[in-house]
């Protein structure tokens, strides 16, 4: 009785029930001034020309074919082209051709199911709607429709036939496959009317595919007839169910099928021939009114048909596509016409629709395309964020034990990745270590992961397998079965059922559909949070369901464009001019730039070498000096964690933790003092003194140049002839000597003591005012190692770089660093007598050690962003809480009273825009520091914005400083305010 129930409702009822679904191309239309154009038209068309707009021929676009292209419009008076496979530049050539020749504007389609890199080499590729069919975020489907559509125009290109609607419902179909959304009718409606409206609120004509349904199937109606042999029951909740949702969405275009359907009374006749499917079921049951095209008419599921073209026209088709003979075709319609078995009445209808969508789609208005700049055009920023979209929707998480997505507790995990079938520079393995140290391994094959014995020393494995013809085999079973790993695939979803076992061993699978560098990208990131996981998969495996994949939620930097947060790439073009402006004038050999918005990595660039002339190139992984950079992101991160522990107020005399300040001017300098510089203490002491040996040398150290004076430094010429104290300084490293200064030189504890005690002994002067000091954050840096019983390095280690994952910073960079990752600084020929490398350029860090509270730091710009953005969240990364909200809106946002300093950190100044250290449209929020070897970070918590520049532009020599003079870290600043202005204007605009 239920089975009854439900045909009656399921068929009886749309009859009964069916309205005119107008389009909502059509809805939206000036009515008045289409009529007008269609009647200027179509009353002077002759018979041919009438005719002619009901064949869309499938052409090559080279020049070969125009011939044959001409014939087509002149004689046959084709109403449109459908282009096949070539580039950009030759379909735009033999449009412009195509175009110029027809005296009725010609309708210009694409068969573009993933995009125009379907049929054009050089356009953006986009993946197989398998992919699609896994995102569950609608606006990411229908923002790729927008931008596909927007491609469309740029080539004058009117329709695309795409989606296709078809249920994969078969996996054995041999041509449907990954072009469907899936199995599930419901997902594939949503998808594909998702995408179609992307595209027709854009200007361009989607036309679903293949009508009444061709996804079960074994047969390609390519090559044969196929039958769907299901019953009338099953059709209406499978594979009619998209076309209806479709056709109830107000879209436009529709394709019928070379497809034998009984149920639908097809009779052994392709339903594209069929009244019954393509007039009583199509427009008078489900009520579309849009444009309905034939499939291909070549193929061979209907080729064999007589006067084919004549029964889909009255099988209620509008447009015929691809026939084997045009000319022939054309004949046979016209013959028709003119003996009454199409009706001049039809005709019309067919004709005067046609030229409707010509009007509405822009056809009448064609602008010649211009070849030269096309590819540009077609291939912008905007064209490549949306294949990062795609990828970061889709990402699918079939299983999450423990929770162990996104991985946490960096610093106590120890991480392994193994890629089978790629090597190890691949895309995957590079965007894994943009959020820990992981060390990366290849392996040919499944069995040959038994020859990586070192796996087993690790905490964490995550195994990539980027091929399809890889299978399960020992070596992989018994490491997931022995460690905790992660498993992800970049190949289709049914290959998952050949690693059923280390499947179910695994503690995490992620599905990445495809081994492009896009699935790679959002699935390292999606492993470690910088992406949240949404995406379902889309088609049953034999160990996995439809719809199955867990949620996971963002909680680290990502890495995509300025499009994801709202900005134009091509805003950010001068960066790079400014960038290499500075090069070629020499202000520094190289440098990284990085900006983060709103959590997302929008841009991250590096320019230059390592040195002037024959150099390495700047790399993301390139580690350069940060100099004062430290004192803002090691002593005041580890100041602020010490206050957060209630274990130093701000108010707190330095003799409370120096106990060698005590009897001297420093005692009662407070923690608050040293962090605004308004402690008095003198700007700067030459460091290097306290090593030399007074009675080495007669006379002074510096003076007129000469040959006794010939060595240039900090802007005077010194002698070289002196001697180190040699119980501060050796040039062997010992027990002893074991603090390390440079290449060859070490010194000893002693040598920290001195120096310490010269920093104590310096006299202070206006106590209260400003005076910008490296002096105070030394002291700093004493209070820190007495209140944490630590050096500062392993301080600012523990509790911030390993947690957060930012394995390049540090102190004493040579310790877990190769010195090909790190440019040389100065090339000091009196103090050092070498060119500093690997080494702190800081004379008074160096003496130090290399582990001051001033400087010495050394890091990239991608690990020093995530302490960065720790902030900006208020004190939270990955998942993890570091510092309170409180203490870090004390520290971030405390201004002087007399100067624009902050706690600690540097500000602009708006109130003498020429000494300030930031660009002129820098929020007054904004707060950061720059370092003496060209480097800075700024962060706005206004734009919620992080800007970051690495250089070392001491190298050769800190003179001249032409970083300053050209105003380089500033210009780039001010265009990312620039940026930001441009968009706001737009949508006040808007």
């Amino acid at each position: 009785m239920k089975k009854i129930l439900f045909l009656f409702i399921s068929i009886i009822c749309p009859v009964l029930l069916s309205a005119q679904v107008t389009t909502s191309l059509y809805e939206q239309a000036d009515k008045q001034a289409m009529g007008r154009w269609v009647d200027s038209v179509y009353t002077k068309m002759t018979l041919d020309e009438k005719v002619g707009q009901l064949f869309m021929p499938i052409v090559e676009p080279n020049s070969g074919w125009k011939t044959r292209i001409s014939g087509y419009i002149r004689n046959q008076k084709v109403g449109g082209l459908l282009f096949s496979k070539g580039t950009l530049a030759q379909q735009a050539d033999i449009t412009n051709y195509a175009q110029q020749l027809a005296d009725i504007p010609l309708l210009i389609s694409l068969d573009g199911e993933w995009g125009l890199s379907m049929r054009l080499t050089d356009a953006p590729k986009y993946p197989r709607n398998i992919v699609i069919g896994a995102i569950q975020d609608e606006e990411i489907v229908k923002l790729y429709g927008q931008e596909v559509a927007r491609q469309c125009k740029e080539m004058g290109i009117h329709i695309n036939f795409a989606p296709s609607l078809d249920v994969h419902s078969n996996p054995k179909n041999p041509i449907i496959g990954t072009r469907s959304f899936g199995e599930n009718p419901v997902n594939v409606a949503k998808k594909g009317i998702a995408y179609a409206k992307g595209l027709e609120e854009n200007g361009v004509m989607s036309v679903t595919k293949h009508f009444p349904g061709h996804g079960d199937t074994s047969e390609d109606s390519h090559k044969t007839l196929p039958t769907i042999a299901h019953n009338r029951e099953r059709l209406e909740q499978i594979e009619l169910y998209p076309f209806r949702e479709y056709v109830n969405a107000g879209l436009s275009g529709m394709m019928t099928g070379h497809l034998n359907v009984p149920a639908l009374q097809t009779k052994g006749m392709p339903a594209s021939l069929s009244y019954g499917v393509g007039v009583q079921l199509l427009k008078q049951e489900m009520g579309f009114t849009g444009l309905t095209f034939t499939d291909a008419m070549a193929m061979k599921g209907v080729s064999d048909q007589p006067e084919a073209s004549v029964k889909a026209l009255l099988a209620g088709n509008d447009i015929i596509l691809g026939v084997i003979n045009q000319g022939k075709e054309f004949a046979s319609v016209k013959k028709a016409v003119e003996n009454g078995t199409i009706s001049t009445s039809l005709l019309e209808e067919k004709v005067r629709k046609i030229l409707s969508y010509k009007y509405i789609l822009g056809a009448n208005k064609f602008t010649p395309i211009n070849i030269s700049t096309i590819h540009n055009r077609v291939n912008t920023p905007s064209a490549e964020w949306v294949q990062k979209k795609i990828y970061d929707g889709a990402i699918t998480l079939l299983k999450n034990e423990t929770e162990l997505i996104p991985v946490k507790k960096l610093d106590a995990t120890k991480i392994a990745a193994v890629s089978i079938g790629a090597g190890t520079g691949n895309t995957f393995h590079k965007y894994l270590k943009k959020y820990a140290p992981v060390t990366t391994f290849s392996a040919q094959s499944v069995a040959a992961l038994a020859e990586i014995r070192r796996l087993k020393e690790y905490d964490l494995v995550i195994i990539s397998l980027h091929s399809n013809n890889a299978a399960d085999a020992e070596a992989l079973l018994q490491l997931t079965k022995e460690q905790k790993t992660i498993l992800t695939f970049f190949t289709s979803p049914y290959r998952i059922d050949n690693f059923q076992a280390s499947v179910n061993n695994a503690t995490a699978v992620i599905m990445a559909y495809d081994t492009t560098d896009f699935a790679q990208m959002s699935a390292a990131q999606a492993v470690f949070g910088g992406i949240g996981m949404s995406g379902k998969l889309p088609v049953s495996t034999g160990i996995m369901k439809e719809g199955t994949g867990f949620d996971t939620s963002k909680s680290r930097l990502s890495y995509s464009m300025p499009e994801e947060v709202g900005l134009a790439s091509d805003r950010f073009n001068e960066i790079e001019s400014i960038a290499l402006e500075g090069i070629r004038q020499r202000a520094y050999p190289g440098c990284q730039i990085l900006v983060a918005k709103d959590g997302v990595v929008i841009y991250e660039r590096e320019f230059g070498k390592f040195d002037y002339g024959e150099s390495p190139e700047v790399t993301d992984e390139t580690v350069y000096d940060l100099a004062s950079v430290t004192k803002t992101t090691a002593t005041l991160p580890a100041v602020m964690k010490l206050y957060d522990e209630k274990k130093i107020r701000l108010q707190d005399p330095l003799s409370k933790f120096v106990p060698e300040t005590k009897g001297s001017n420093k005692a009662n300098l407070t923690i608050r003092s040293l962090l605004l510089h308004e402690t008095g203490i003198v700007a700067f002491i030459p460091y290097y003194t306290a090593a030399i040996d007074e009675n080495s040398y007669s006379g002074s150290l510096f003076g007129k140049q000469s040959s006794v004076y010939h060595a240039r430094y900090a802007g005077a010429w010194g002698r070289t002839d002196y001697k180190f104290l040699p119980e501060l300084i050796s040039t062997r490293e010992s027990e002893q000597f074991h603090l390390p200064v440079a290449k060859g030189l070490y010194a000893s504890d002693k040598m920290h003591d001195k120096l310490l005690k010269e920093v104590i002994d310096t006299p202070l002067s206006r106590k209260g005012s400003y005076r910008y000091s490296c002096l105070n954050f030394m002291l700093l840096k004493e209070a820190v190692e007495s209140v944490s019983g630590t050096d500062l390095d392993t301080y600012v280690k523990q509790n911030f770089y390993h947690k957060l994952g930012a394995s390049t910073t540090t102190f004493q960079p040579l310790k877990q660093t190769s010195i090909e990752r790190i440019p040389a600084t100065e090339d000091d020929p009196f103090f050092r007598k070498q060119h500093v490398r690997g080494y702190v350029h800081d004379e008074g860090a160096a003496l130090f050690g290399g582990i001051s509270g001033n400087a010495g730091l050394f890091s990239n710009a991608n690990d020093l962003a995530k302490l960065y953005q720790m902030w900006l969240n208020g004190g939270e990364y990955g998942g993890e809480r570091y510092l309170s909200e409180e203490t870090v809106r004390l520290f971030t946002t405390t201004k002087s009273s007399v100067s624009r300093r902050g706690l600690g950190f540097d500000k602009p100044d708006p109130a003498n825009s020429r000494l300030s250290p930031t660009s002129p449209g820098t929020p007054i929020e904004v707060y950061g520091h720059t370092g003496f070897t060209g480097t800075c970070f700024w962060i706005d918590p206004v734009n919620n914005m992080t800007y970051i520049f690495l250089s070392n532009r001491v190298n050769p020599s800190r003179t001249p400083n032409r970083q300053s003079t050209l105003s380089i870290r500033e210009r780039i600043q001010e265009e990312l305010y620039l940026a930001l202005k441009a968009i706001k204007i737009s949508e006040t605009t808007d």
